[in-house]
């Protein structure tokens, strides 16, 4: 629910919230799959989608919706993903989370 709720609203009420949302659950499956030879595919719709995700960023942040060839791969990688959530094991899905929380933490403590 919260994939397409967020993708809706990159549309119609872009902003930080949706953005956020979006990102957060492309980083966890991009972390889940990176050495999953099965899904291999599905990794590269979900790569490409936050990729288009990223080029927007700022204008999203700003209240601008992407334009329509960004949506589009957005629109796979969120399709893709909602594809993938029944097939993965939970507890890959949970190491993930935890591995990118552990990410942001430890930029968190380089930046300035």
């Amino acid at each position: 629910m919260l994939l397409y709720t967020s993708l809706r609203s990159l549309e119609h009420a872009p902003g930080a919230g949706p953005f956020d949302n979006l990102a957060g659950v492309f980083n966890v499956l991009q972390l889940a799959l990176e050495h999953d030879a099965k899904h291999s595919h599905e990794a590269r719709l979900i790569t490409g989608g936050a990729t288009a995700l990223n080029q927007a960023m700022h204008r999203i942040v700003a209240g601008t919706p992407p334009a329509d060839h960004e949506m589009a791969p957005i629109r796979v990688g969120v399709e893709t993903i909602d594809t993938l959530l029944g097939r993965l094991d939970v507890s890959v899905l949970h190491a993930a989370m935890l591995r990118l929380r552990s990410l942001r933490a430890s930029t968190e403590k380089t930046e300035p």
